[in-house]
């Protein structure tokens, strides 16, 4: 245990926890303004870096939709298709040249894939080009569908979509086009509940939302809950980003 202290406060993010605690004990900031500042500060991006605070940021959208049993889906009478939403991908990577997936877009590409067997239903993947990237989100994520195992004719690529909003609109187009009446909506679980209020809004077709790519465990909260860790970082910023889109949705709306 003592090294697991040791090491989550010399590592990222807590070794940044660490100093400034530091010259805060040690007296180094004379000015009060700038101290208390400083220490509010510390103790804020304690929390974010923090389990305890990812389970009361992250849990509430993880937990908007049960996890469908994929296993247990059989083609259906009616037209289906499933919807994948891109998650991001690392352009040019060694090897590949057109870069390769996040780990988000694998993980929704991999679910996207296990329900495609089961249902045996067209693919649409959706996600543009961002950031000043060569190739679109989209054609990166077929490309690997196709690897899976997936017929080529069997996918729709959408590949102007730089958005939320853009996925639901343009995605919907092609649903729309060839009368399709179920959806099955694949993206990360904190990403799904606002990924749903953009897609409900076609309230003529059913959606059946496909959480996956967790991001907190579901493990009763325990002492590492209580250090910091990148991965923790990493899900509060995800979640912090979620709670902004949906303050823009509601915004607008």
């Amino acid at each position: 245990m003592l090294y697991d202290i040791f090491t989550a406060f010399i590592e990222i993010p807590g070794i940044f926890i660490f100093i400034t605690l530091i010259l805060l004990m040690l007296k180094f900031i004379k000015d009060k303004k700038f101290y208390y500042s400083l220490l509010v500060l510390s103790i804020t991006f304690y929390a974010f870096s923090s389990g305890w605070f990812a389970k009361l940021l992250v849990f509430p959208l993880e937990n908007k939709y049960e996890p469908l049993e994929i296993s247990k889906i059989r083609p259906l009478n009616e037209p289906s298709i499933i919807i994948i939403l891109g998650g991001g991908i690392i352009p040019e990577t060694p090897g590949r040249e057109l870069g390769e997936l996040s780990h988000s877009a694998m993980k929704r590409v991999y679910q996207g894939f296990l329900l495609y067997q089961q249902l045996n239903s067209p693919i649409i993947v959706t996600g543009g080009k961002l950031m000043g990237m060569q190739v679109a989100e989209a054609t990166v994520m077929k490309n690997e569908l196709i690897k899976l195992g997936v017929e080529p004719e069997n996918i729709f690529v959408e590949e102007q979509a730089k958005n939320t909003k853009q996925n639901a609109e343009l995605s919907m187009q092609i649903v729309e086009n060839y009368k399709i009446e179920k959806v099955f909506l694949v993206t990360s679980a904190i990403h799904l509940p606002r990924a749903m209020k953009y897609f409900k809004e076609y309230d003529n077709i059913e959606i059946t939302p496909v959480p996956c790519d967790y991001l907190i465990s579901r493990k009763k909260w325990n002492f590492y809950d209580f250090l910091p860790d990148i991965q923790f970082l990493k899900a509060n910023s995800s979640a912090w980003h979620e709670y902004l889109g949906l303050i823009k949705y509601n915004i607008e709306k």
